[in-house]
């Protein structure tokens, strides 16, 4: 039986929400947005995420026609993410406005 390569979800150390903690290839953890599936062709190459069948999290290299990103792109207690493709704009407003906190 394959192993499942979720570690328990943990809280963010900046927001408190709970995200999905998952096991790269390489050993390190990323934090992925706990409910968020977005369509590839919104999110950049460089900044999707995939599970693999194994249960690591992969990067930019998935057939899928979803994908996750990492939660620190989009926190809502970090600064805003200029320079990003606009969905990155748009769930850190939305983290932003579901915690009462201005956009600015």
């Amino acid at each position: 039986m394959g192993a499942n390569h979720t570690a328990l979800d943990a809280a963010c150390p900046d927001c408190g929400h709970t995200q999905v903690n998952r096991l790269l290839r390489s050993g390190g953890w990323i934090r992925l947005e706990r409910e968020l599936q977005l369509p590839i062709a919104a999110v950049p190459e460089q900044h999707r995420w995939f599970i693999a069948v194994d249960g690591y999290a992969v990067d930019a290299h998935g057939n899928e026609a979803h994908c996750y990103i990492a939660h620190h792109r989009v926190c809502s207690r970090r600064p805003h993410p200029e320079h990003m493709a606009p969905i990155f704009s748009a769930i850190w407003q939305r983290n932003r406005a579901l915690d009462g906190l201005a956009f600015d």
